[in-house]
């Protein structure tokens, strides 16, 4: 990134704060810059600072001489006898990271040499600064994938690796465990190189670090020097994530596994004198944040599905922690995680596939799995064995290795007494702005909802009105997915408009894009009308409005069918412009055109989406493969898209009729015409004539079904 490209995103981003935020931002820098003064110049003060005397932190209580936490010998037991394939995943991938073997992100597997040193790129080669880790521009200037080297840097094999010992009775994995933890204290001191870079990351590696060193407990190995070198590097962590919680605009999920990390140390790490007090101050805020981002819908406020399970997975690893220790859990919690289950019992059913809507980043609060990551129906397996929730009951279908390790024997009899909910139906959600269509084993999603969360929108993407598609598990047309944190044209493309199913206007995004996870100008979707009976949905776009000379955007969704959907999207602006709507397909579906208007896309010879195509002015359709999808980050594969292309002036319409064929009946077809009060869609569809009248621009808009 050029000098120029880097004033225009510092100037940017300090548009999109407040004073109290930019005067936060200095004081902070002025900190970090006086810290690296002291580490250069005045060692010894700095020693003073960051490596006080043990005896001046501690409280002066015993150590327990046992686990306080949920890592206990009793509950790996409980996991051996009854989840005996998920304890034996745990030993495999315990072993699998004692032999060296780690798979980050979507990287090729590779191997970490024991000597690692924690600077150097596995991937590039190239090694990162050795400076205050604040002071390192990883934004802009970058020796590797920072996201990468962070991963490494959370540590998060540890608790790993002293689970297997508990449950294998072999200690050569608490042995490890303890020799790199130790390894790690030793080589990074506070604040130093590219894993003290912020707070989000030292908070998630301080909760690794607590989580394993409260379940060495009472081991052999855990000998005084060992735990006290342990509870310095823990008050080191807290002390620096105190000093620099993400705060104003950067208060998302970051926030929560700072605090989370906070209160970790403060209820597994009672021999230090502060601990008490963060665990306080972490638990009460954890609980605000819980009320802010979980929306009253149960759906995350930052607009991304797997950063919404992230931010449900550090809930319910606090309410693991709170509950064993006795104490009691934040109702603000408790009430959000309950919320949080309707919103997923809604969205997921079956075996379809999980919502993949905004960035998904492969995190993860806490590994106590062999699995590489959190989905829908383990994060629902632990809502319904903590709360009785029927609906996240049903959404887990059966009990995930982490329940007895969180919640315990308790835990397991509440999720084996709690019955599945009802099957999910078609419904919305008024927060997140999801209106989810279901009928004939399809699942359809119509975003109707804002960009993203706080001024930055960091996570969202610009997909106002797109919709996606499944039947069953099986993906139709797709979210892409995020692609890339790195590559900046990839990461511009995947979240922009132009990939997502929606109408792009003149290819430009619905939003402004000002850096990789900053909209500097944001444009909402909202909804106009909804018809449960029917299931007809208007949604409405304001960022087109504002970006691209006042084009106005309002999209019909109706169900036309046993297996069809109709969509209609209407267009009014002044001036000249070209739209295209747009509908990204599976990597998976050869798509060929059937006719200039109607395109099928199939898989293994089998007909699994019918297109046909109308507008009420001149217009083209295509097929490429000049999409991408993703489902891991900085791992993507070329897709197959359809797109409806038109120029035009005042009013368009432009239709797509999707089928999703049973049988081999006869091909869809789609007429639009324009009348003085709107539009009439005529269309030949599951062997049947059927029409729709609409007016779009009406308040509330019309929709008449002739079915």
């Amino acid at each position: 990134m050029t000098g120029t490209s880097r004033l225009r995103w510092y100037a940017r981003r300090l548009a999109l704060m407040g004073p109290g935020e930019a005067l936060e931002h200095a004081r902070r820098a002025a900190a970090a810059r006086a810290d690296a003064i002291a580490w250069n110049g005045a060692r010894p003060a700095w020693r003073r600072r960051w490596e006080p005397p043990l005896t001046s932190l501690l409280a002066g209580a015993a150590p327990p001489p046992a686990p306080l936490g949920f890592l206990t010998r009793e509950r790996a037991a409980l996991l051996r006898e009854r989840l005996p394939d998920a304890a034996r995943g745990v030993v495999a991938e315990a072993q699998r990271r004692l032999d060296g073997n780690v798979t980050v992100l979507g990287y090729p597997p590779f191997a970490l040499p024991s000597c690692w040193d924690g600077s150097t790129d596995p991937v590039s080669g190239d090694r990162w600064p050795d400076r205050h880790g604040r002071l390192i521009d990883f934004r802009h200037r970058t020796p590797g994938n920072p996201k990468l080297i962070w991963e490494l840097h959370r540590c998060q094999e540890l608790p790993l690796l002293v689970l297997a010992s508990l449950v294998e009775g072999d200690e050569r994995f608490s042995h490890e465990a303890l020799r790199r933890l130790l390894r790690w204290l030793r080589q990074h001191p506070p604040g130093r190189g590219i894993a003290w870079a912020n707070a989000f990351e030292p908070g998630l590696r301080v909760l690794s670090f607590a989580v394993a060193f409260d379940g060495l407990r009472g081991s052999a190995e855990l000998d005084e020097a060992a735990a006290r070198s342990i509870l310095r590097g823990l008050w080191q962590h807290a002390r620096w994530i105190e000093r620099g919680l993400s705060r104003h605009s950067s208060a998302n999920n970051h926030l929560v596994a700072e605090l989370l990390g906070l209160l970790a140390v403060g209820l597994l790490a009672p021999e230090l004198a502060d601990s008490e007090r963060w665990s306080a101050r972490a638990g009460a805020e954890i609980a605000e944040q819980a009320r802010l981002q979980v929306l009253p819908d149960g759906a995350g406020a930052e607009q991304a599905f797997a950063y919404h399970l992230f931010l449900l997975e550090m809930l319910l690893v606090a309410t693991a922690l709170l509950d064993a220790r006795g104490m009691a859990v934040p109702a603000a919690v408790v009430a959000a995680l309950e919320r949080a289950g309707d919103a997923l019992a809604l969205l997921v059913d079956g075996d379809e596939p999980d919502p993949a809507f905004g960035d998904a980043d492969d995190g993860r609060a806490l590994m106590l799995d062999g699995r590489g990551g959190e989905g829908a129906r383990s994060i629902a397996a632990s809502i319904a064995a903590r709360l009785g929730h029927s609906g996240a009951r049903r959404v887990s279908g059966h009990l995930d290795g982490r329940v007895p390790m969180l919640f315990g024997e308790a835990g397991m009899e509440r999720f084996a007494a709690t019955p599945p909910g009802a099957p999910a139906s078609s419904g919305i959600l008024p927060d997140a702005g999801i209106v989810v269509f279901r009928f004939g084993g399809l699942r359809a999603l119509f975003d109707v909802g804002p960009l993203g969360y706080l001024s930055i929108a960091a996570h969202g993407h610009a997909d106002g009105l797109s919709l996606v598609l499944c039947d069953g598990q099986d993906e139709l047309v797709v979210d892409p997915g995020t692609g890339s944190y790195l590559d900046a044209a990839i990461r511009s493309w995947f979240r922009g408009t132009v990939s997502h199913a929606t109408v792009a206007v003149d290819g430009l995004d619905q939003s402004e894009q000002g850096g990789a996870f900053l909209w500097v100008r944001h444009g909402n979707a909202y909804l106009r009308s909804w018809d449960p009976e029917h299931l007809v949905a208007v949604g409405a776009h304001d960022g087109i409005g504002r970006r691209q000379g006042r084009v106005a955007h309002r999209r019909m969704v109706a169900r036309v069918g046993s297996r069809s959907l109709l969509v209609v999207d209407r267009l009014e602006g002044r001036d000249s412009h070209t739209a295209s709507q747009s509908w990204p397909l599976h990597p998976s579906l050869d798509v060929v055109a059937r006719s200039p208007r109607l395109v099928e896309a199939s898989h293994g010879g089998a007909a699994r989406l019918q297109i046909a195509f109308a507008a009420t002015r001149p217009a083209t359709t295509n097929i490429d493969r000049e999409g991408w999808w993703s489902r891991r980050l900085e791992a993507w594969t070329p897709a197959p898209r359809s797109q409806q292309v038109t120029s035009w002036r005042g009013t368009v319409h432009l239709g797509a009729l999707l089928v999703a064929p049973q049988s081999t009946a006869e091909a869809p077809s789609l007429v639009l015409e324009e009348t003085d009060a709107g539009v009439i869609a005529r269309m030949s569809v599951e062997g049947a004539d059927r029409v729709v009248t609409l007016s779009l621009e009406a308040e509330p808009p019309i929709v008449e079904l002739a079915l």
